[in-house]
């Protein structure tokens, strides 16, 4: 008797907010590919689009972008609620 698994792809982050989570937590290219179960080929091509959609060259400046979009608006409402603006 054969047995057919219809499967669907689970909801969850993309594969490449998956890369930009871990790269965020310091993890080196081949501990992402270990993570994940891709080849470090693939975790670098995926980390080359990456950089292509937002416009940068490292991880560095991924990882700084990722701190300001998140941290800024949090900062700026705490500065409206302090200083009573508006």
């Amino acid at each position: 008797m054969a047995f057919t698994i219809a499967t669907t792809p689970r909801p969850g982050p993309s594969l490449e907010q998956q890369i930009t989570r871990l790269i965020a937590r310091g993890a080196a290219t081949c501990d992402i590919a270990r993570e994940l179960h891709l080849s470090s080929h693939t975790v670098r091509d995926h980390v080359k689009a990456i950089f292509a959609k937002v416009e940068l060259s490292s991880r560095g400046e991924l990882v700084a972008k990722l701190f300001a979009e998140y941290y800024e608006p949090v900062y700026a409402d705490h500065l409206v609620r302090v200083l009573g603006a508006h």
